[in-house]
């Protein structure tokens, strides 16, 4: 199996849950912890849910993903958890990263969310840290439509993490009710920028984080891990499709982003430069095609004057990534109607 998941790991009701179950089981009220920039926008509320204080460092932009040199920029001393994020599969240089975190005492704990199944130096993703978490919920390497987990090494540390997700409630139709209701507001949301500011997105998640924090019951467990047992097959047909892709776009209106080993796909994504971006976007959509521009910044979302110059890569990758589909939503033949309309460009 290519990944490290197993029954050991704590199974929560979504990788927010473990990412919190983490944070409130070490015990550092007002501790200060890296994030990546363009993390999911759920995080942010999370950590603040456990009661740190979120620090942003930005990402290099030509492929969203953070470099050490990121990191060490947004670190002043006073930090002392990091979250490391392997974002769209792509490996992060997390054994240069495990060193400095090592010099510098800092608690590390791996976001595999969108990298299930990939490695680095041939060691799976979610080894690497002090701690890991992992999704199975909408569009994740393993779908199950909700459920996570956390990795912990320290075992004392795990047992607190095992009994603090025990304490929550289980999954229910309360939190997929209360889910709907969310995303149908954050979907009018994003259609207004004049909504997309502190004074709407902090009361939402501050209404919205309580049904964040749930368990799953034994069936889920089971039907998660029976999912897993796809793993490796699930991970050679995306990289199967995201090869059609490498080989066959060959317009020079786009950009592949280089292949790491190691890497798993769970988009596959391209750079593609304005006004060409929104044109291909508008057309593949309008052929009914998936096709997304995810993760963006989020600091503007939760803070106030935001200086975007320090999060310079992580806007300009926003500005240029388009991501195509590569799971079971995508069949060969739209795969080859989007390779058409991007060559066509």
């Amino acid at each position: 199996m290519l990944s490290v998941l197993n029954e050991s790991h704590v199974f929560t009701g979504r990788g927010s849950t473990a990412l919190w179950s983490i944070l409130k089981s070490l015990n550092r009220p007002n501790a200060k912890v890296l994030l990546p920039v363009n993390i999911c926008e759920i995080v942010y509320p999370i950590v603040k849910k456990a009661g740190m204080i979120p620090k942003f460092y930005d990402v290099n932009e030509f492929d969203g993903n953070a470099k050490l040199e990121n990191i060490q920029d947004a670190f002043t001393g006073d930090e002392s958890v990091l979250l490391a994020v392997h974002n769209f599969g792509l490996p992060i240089d997390i054994d240069k990263i495990s060193a400095w975190v090592v010099e510098n005492n800092l608690f590390m704990i791996e976001d595999v969310c969108n990298s299930l199944g990939g490695k680095f130096n041939d060691k799976p993703l979610g080894l690497w840290g002090d701690a890991a978490i992992f999704s199975f919920g909408y569009a994740k390497v393993i779908e199950h439509g909700f459920g996570g987990a956390a990795f912990v090494k320290d075992k004392n540390l795990r047992k607190e993490v095992e009994h603090l997700t025990n304490s929550l409630e289980t999954y229910s139709d309360v939190h997929r009710l209360k889910d709907s209701e969310f995303q149908k507001q954050l979907r009018d949301i994003r259609l207004n920028e004049e909504h997309q500011a502190p004074s709407t997105y902090l009361p939402l998640y501050k209404n919205y984080s309580d049904f964040l924090l749930y368990k799953i019951d034994a069936q889920a467990k089971k039907e998660i891990l029976a999912c897993m047992q796809t793993l490796e097959q699930n991970v050679e047909l995306r990289a199967k499709k995201a090869s059609m892709y490498r080989t066959k776009i060959r317009s020079n209106k786009v950009q592949h982003i280089d292949h790491k080993e190691g890497q798993i796909y769970w988009r596959y994504n391209l750079l593609v430069d304005s006004p060409e971006r929104q044109d291909l976007i508008d057309k593949l959509r309008g052929n009914n095609l998936l096709v997304s521009t995810w993760y963006p910044p989020i600091a503007e979302l939760f803070e106030k004057n935001v200086d975007k110059k320090k999060y310079s890569g992580s806007y300009r990758f926003r500005d240029k990534v388009v991501n195509l589909f590569v799971d079971h939503r995508v069949t060969e033949s739209d795969i080859s109607k989007t390779i058409d309309i991007i060559n066509g460009l």
